[in-house]
């Protein structure tokens, strides 16, 4: 009986241990947006707005990889005004720099983006299809809403 129960006290410990390894060691993921947004001028609209967004965590689960990993990555608006308010209308927003018409713009945006003196306000919002083209499941908010500082590099 008490060699049962020692072995029961070991496999408790050694699931234990196991389960602090693997929350010290787990995988995340996190985005944080740079406090200052930089507008340029652009070859395909008058302007561009640059979100600087540095990513940084740890893993890949798929992979068994635990390794930390930090980079930093763009999102891309483009439009033709840099006053006032901006619907999404007369915007586009993509993951890739001049690609305006490709795979990477998000469609059937709403929503706006505000300026300010030296600030700008976005507040976009995207769809969610159930079907994956036409059947609208829900809206989803822009992942990176905010107000932000406004650099103007022209």
């Amino acid at each position: 009986m008490k060699r049962a129960q020692l072995q029961i006290n070991s496999f408790r410990l050694i699931i234990i241990g196991l389960a602090l390894t693997l929350c010290l060691t787990s995988c995340y993921h996190k985005e944080d947006v740079a406090s200052e947004l930089i507008l340029r001028k652009s070859k395909n609209y008058k302007y561009e707005l640059e979100l600087l967004v540095h990513h940084e965590g740890r893993g890949n689960i798929h992979q068994l990889d635990a390794s930390k990993y930090s980079f930093e990555a763009s999102s891309w608006l483009y439009f033709n005004q840099d006053t006032g308010k901006v619907y999404a209308k007369d915007l586009v927003v993509t993951s890739e720099r001049n690609e305006t018409d490709s795979l990477y713009r998000k469609f059937n945006l709403k929503g706006f983006v505000q300026f300010s003196k030296d600030s700008i306000r976005i507040r976009l919002i995207s769809p969610h299809y159930i079907d994956q083209d036409t059947i609208v499941d829900e809206w989803l908010d822009y992942k990176y809403n905010g107000s932000y500082k406004l650099k103007r590099e022209f």
